[in-house]
């Protein structure tokens, strides 16, 4: 009962007294077990009832031997439970048994259970992974800890849970060593063992490269981090990543698909096709989230009733990240599948031929607003629907999408919003192609705040093989759908995935609905034929299609109106958990010390590289357009402690790629050098590579020289600090601040973990007046939405704000 990966198979649920019978005990002996075993596995509970994966439970037999007085005749010394369970009559059970979350599919409808993208999580997982990403990832990340650590973590967690023998070997050595050797050679050990485990499963190892750049304090740091790590329970990747992704802020290229977002898509496109998927590509693969939720959802079809003995699909990716290639194996690895990865050296996807047989479903979060290579005129590839922009890679993935699709394919792609009207001549004839040639089956509109590092909503673009083409497309707008979780980030729960796809089955032809006993949650729909979106521009965004949604539409998706107070009780319910939360700050202020020791005097120079913006002879008028692609940010762009989107002036990227010594990074702290002087900004990861006007000053922290970006801006944004600026810039005959007079100017700065929590705290500050003023724009909208409903007149457009402070479409994966 082996399934290639070193896991025992079974993966059913199994309830204590069926335990029992497995292992030939009394009921009473599996509480025992329970109770007096640490390693014992947990349950789950739903339903009024406890469930055990069957695949832990054969894990746990498979190391415990049968006791002389328990054996019966033919049993011997090396006898273990899980020899005896295997051979019980109650064998089959575990291999018929769905496993928990997995979604029963009744008459073409998706019946969603608990784990499907939502289940909560085990509260002791939760506190134990906070617990990871406090302090210690710092203390054992060292400076790269965004991407090591997060390797340390996944690469422990997937010992613990497929490689025992050689997670024994961790725990010994984490028990036993002591000192900054030790700690050096217990990363190498986990780093060795982890790397052998991928290339026995034919994956290309790196973890041991990944783990050499850590830099552990200490090493009982070190064996702390295994002790708690080998606490968690065998569901606790997700977590892992989650809080990882919500600590770091990943920039747009690096960070990961949320869970229930990949299920949606691997949902759609399975119920999309006749038969289930054999083959699944992600040409961008992340952390592996869209290849593992097709596997999750090939899992669940396989256990439904009568779901047969559909072979797993073939699951393939490829990256240009290495360090995410190890953390998808692994990813996958822990749900028991095989698959092909590779890391792609050079180029985008398209660039190369596709070797291999066309795929019945692509799955892919591409980034988004790339730059062809550096082709400066032209668009090299071959493409069917029309070249895209050369400065913007959007329409570039669908078209990828459908070249490799398989007759019968599906193809389920993330997509900016403004990709699906966007006026840019390319973009729209491409739009005009797709349409005509009848390639695009639906859109979903999804909710804002669903990544981190961005709160720019997306769509979900489903396409479908030239060979299945139609006249309609389906539009929903899903848009309201969610509840908010930490961090201000959106999260779908089971209802609001079911509800997608009840309402896209219902727009289907021949789709079927809901059963008669279940009530289905309005996602607003309609059905558009071709006359009509020509009529539109040709526009793919759900927004221009779905208007008033108190009004019918012609789809019969939902007729219910959205409750005009459900935005403004959310906002509400976000306020009083900040209000909480900011409670609690004041008293741990008012606890905290009078002063903080030791504070160190430093100088700016001593601790930023210190850089002008380019002079007007570099950055003339002439050479600003806005038709450019690389924004140029002034002073008027500085504002509230962030750089805002320029509205029209922008660089061509050659000259940009001349000018580099003048273009920003995340968390370079810009000042005003001439003008009107104010307090600085941070720069954002979507904001990398902008270029600096020569009024500008950019201020770049160094490394180990014990200052964080975020608690240095603070400090120069203090009202004496930049008085302290205005009085060196008034000496001038113009407002006006040298690069030598702004690097005399002294901080005085704590050790690296009072910045932290100071940073941390004042953030949470700024997150509780955002929500306040968002709820002030959700009382004007839900206003309006009322005002629309009594009156029985659509409003002329949604009053929902536009982006503040630069938040446009571009930054999602820019």
């Amino acid at each position: 009962m082996e399934n290639g990966t070193g896991r025992p198979d079974g993966g059913g649920l199994l309830t204590r007294a069926q335990i029992a019978e497995l292992a030939g005990v009394t009921r009473a002996a599996v509480t025992t077990w329970e109770r007096r075993e640490p390693d014992f596995p947990v349950p789950r509970r739903t339903g009024g009832q406890d469930y055990f994966y069957a695949s832990e439970v054969l894990r746990w037999f498979d190391g415990r031997r049968v006791p002389p007085r328990r054996r019966t005749p033919e049993e011997d010394g090396t006898t273990t439970y899980g020899d005896r369970a295997r051979r019980s009559p109650a064998a089959p059970a575990m291999r018929t048994a769905p496993e928990a979350g997995a979604p029963s599919w009744r008459n073409g409808h998706a019946l969603l259970t608990p784990g499907f993208g939502g289940e909560d999580p085990n509260p002791r997982d939760v506190a134990v992974v906070r617990e990871l990403m406090g302090p210690l990832a710092e203390s054992v990340g060292g400076a790269d800890r965004e991407v090591g650590y997060l390797s340390l973590l996944a690469a422990l967690h997937f010992l613990r849970m497929t490689e025992p023998d050689a997670w024994r070997e961790v725990t010994q050595y984490a028990a036993s060593g002591d000192g900054a050797r030790s700690g050096s050679a217990l990363l190498r050990l986990v780093g060795l063992r982890t790397d052998r485990a991928l290339q026995s499963a034919g994956i290309l190892p790196g973890m041991q490269d990944a783990l050499s750049h850590l830099e552990p304090r200490r090493f009982q740091d070190l064996a702390t981090v295994v002790r708690l790590v080998g606490e968690l329970g065998p569901r606790a990747f997700q977590l892992i990543v989650n809080e990882y992704e919500e600590r770091t802020r990943l920039r747009s290229r690096e960070f990961f698909t949320p869970l229930p977002v990949a299920h949606l898509m691997a949902a759609l496109g399975h119920n999309a096709r006749s038969s289930a998927p054999r083959s699944v590509y992600d040409p961008y693969f992340r952390g592996g989230e869209l290849l593992g939720a097709a596997a999750d959802v090939a899992a669940w079809t396989r256990n439904r009733p009568g779901g047969g003995e559909t072979p797993p699909p073939r699951l393939m990716g490829q990256t240009p990240k290495r360090e995410t290639l190890p953390l998808a194996s692994m990813n996958l690895a822990l749900r028991g599948v095989r698959c092909a990865l590779r890391l792609r050296t050079a180029g985008r996807p398209w660039e190369e031929a596709w070797t291999g047989k066309p795929v019945d479903l692509v799955l892919t979060n591409p980034p988004f607003n790339m730059k062809d290579t550096l082709r400066d005129t032209t668009r090299g590839g071959h493409w069917p629907y029309g070249p895209p922009p050369v400065g913007n890679d959007n329409l570039a993935y669908p078209q990828y999408a459908l070249s490799v699709l398989a007759e019968g394919g599906r193809a389920a792609v993330v997509m900016p919003n403004k990709a699906g009207n966007s006026d840019n001549a390319a973009e729209t004839a491409i739009r005009t192609a797709l349409v005509e040639c009848g390639v695009v089956e639906c859109v979903v509109a999804l909710p804002d705040k669903l990544f981190s590092g961005t709160s720019v909503p997306v769509c979900v673009w489903l396409l479908r093989h030239p060979s299945d083409a139609g006249d309609d497309i389906l539009f929903l707008d899903a848009r309201d759908l969610g509840g908010m979780g930490r961090g201000g980030r959106r999260v779908l729960a089971l209802d609001d995935i079911g509800a997608v796809l009840d309402s896209y089955l219902t727009l289907r032809r021949g789709g079927a609905a809901r059963p008669d006993d279940e009530v289905p949650k309005a996602v607003p729909g309609v059905r558009v034929d071709r006359r009509a979106l020509r009529e539109s521009g040709y526009s793919l965004n759900p927004i221009d299609h779905i208007a008033g949604r108190s009004a019918p539409d012609t789809g019969g998706a939902g007729t219910a109106a959205t409750d005009p107070w459900a935005g403004v009780e959310e906002l509400l319910e976000r306020g009083r958990e900040l209000d909480e939360r900011t409670a609690e700050l004041r008293a741990a202020f008012a606890a905290a010390p009078s002063g903080w020791e030791p504070l160190r005097e430093v100088a700016l120079e001593d601790l930023c590289d210190i850089q002008t913006g380019a002079s007007h002879a570099l950055l003339a008028s002439k050479d600003r357009t806005p038709h450019g692609t690389v924004p140029v940010v002034f002073p008027r762009h500085l504002r509230d402690g962030r750089v805002c989107e320029p509205d029209g002036d922008r660089a061509p990227e050659e000259l940009a790629l001349k000018l580099a010594r003048y273009r920003l990074r995340q968390d370079d702290i810009v000042c005003v050098r001439a003008g009107t002087m104010g307090a600085p900004s941070l720069v954002r990861w979507d904001q990398e590579g902008w270029l600096m006007s020569s009024n500008l000053i950019r201020l770049r922290c160094r490394e180990d020289v014990g200052v964080l970006p975020a608690y240095l801006l603070l400090v120069l944004s203090r009202a004496s600090a930049v008085d302290w600026v205005k009085d060196r810039a008034a000496a001038t005959a113009a407002p006006f601040i040298t690069k030598a007079a702004l690097g005399r100017q002294k901080v005085l700065l704590p050790p690296l973990s009072i910045q932290r929590e100071t940073a941390e705290r004042l953030a949470l500050l700024e997150e509780r007046s955002l929500a306040h003023r968002e709820l002030a724009e959700e009382i004007t909208r839900a206003r309006g939405r009322l005002l629309e409903r009594l009156t029985g007149a659509p409003l002329p457009q949604d009053p929902r704000p536009t982006a503040r402070s630069g938040d446009s479409e571009r930054n999602l994966l820019s």
